[in-house]
């Protein structure tokens, strides 16, 4: 209640106007009483309405999701959309180029590609040493050596190219090579997608390199691709 109607009991009791005996005097406390508990009860109700909207409002803006819910969709999508990595083993490098051995590698497989008379075979074991050395390339860049990762990507992505146009070349001729050519397909994505997880960890003059031999595998997966729709 005001101060007003206060002033207007206290005067109106006084003066005896209003009140004459006690039973008006309890009816007007009464009503004097209920007008009372009615303002106290509605200004609670709507101190409390106030407080709640004030929590939801603190709620909403520590919970971003519920703020932004178009952002948080498109974050989820984009994380489902990623494309999987593809199905493919590549072989335990072995001896790296870091090492005093790797020469008897090289050696080793230039001599067994040499004595491999059959074309099919010479071609399984080019990609063969592909893998080997994208691997390799792979376990040196991580390792702290980049420049030595990155020359020994490109040698894997020669071996590669001699294995597709090898087994193209074959399958021109009227051979069947079709197993061959799904193999390497699978190996062609599975070399591109690890070339490219490797350029982020590449120095500016190394990632040129890089990027070309990431361009020659692109370039025969659209080859083998091509070689599997005819």
């Amino acid at each position: 209640m005001t101060a007003l109607t206060w002033c207007v009991i206290l005067h109106s009791y006084r003066m005896g106007t209003s009140i004459q005996n006690l039973p008006e005097r309890e009816a007007f406390w009464k009503s004097v009483w209920g007008n009372l508990r009615n303002a106290v009860v509605g200004c609670s109700a709507a101190v409390l309405f106030g407080l709640a909207v004030l929590l939801m409002s603190i709620l909403s803006v520590t919970n971003p999701q519920s703020v932004f819910p178009q952002d948080s969709a498109t974050e989820s999508a984009q994380k489902t959309e990623a494309p999987p990595q593809v199905e493919y083993y590549l072989p335990y490098p072995g001896v790296l180029p870091d090492s005093p051995l790797y020469r008897l590698k090289v050696a080793r497989d230039w001599v067994q590609l040499w004595l491999t008379f059959d074309e099919g075979k010479k071609a399984q074991r080019e990609l063969l040493y592909a893998d080997k050395r994208v691997n390799a390339a792979k376990a040196l860049i991580e390792g702290g050596k980049p420049g030595l990762g990155v020359s020994t990507a490109t040698k894997a992505e020669k071996y590669l190219e001699k294995a597709v146009d090898t087994t193209v070349g074959l399958q021109k001729s009227g051979k069947d090579m079709k197993s061959l050519l799904l193999t390497l397909a699978k190996a062609t994505t599975k070399h591109g997608e690890v070339l490219q997880q490797l350029l982020p960890r590449t120095t500016a003059t190394d990632s040129q390199s890089l990027e070309g031999a990431l361009f020659l595998t692109l370039s025969l997966q659209e080859k083998v691709a091509q070689a599997n729709r005819e």
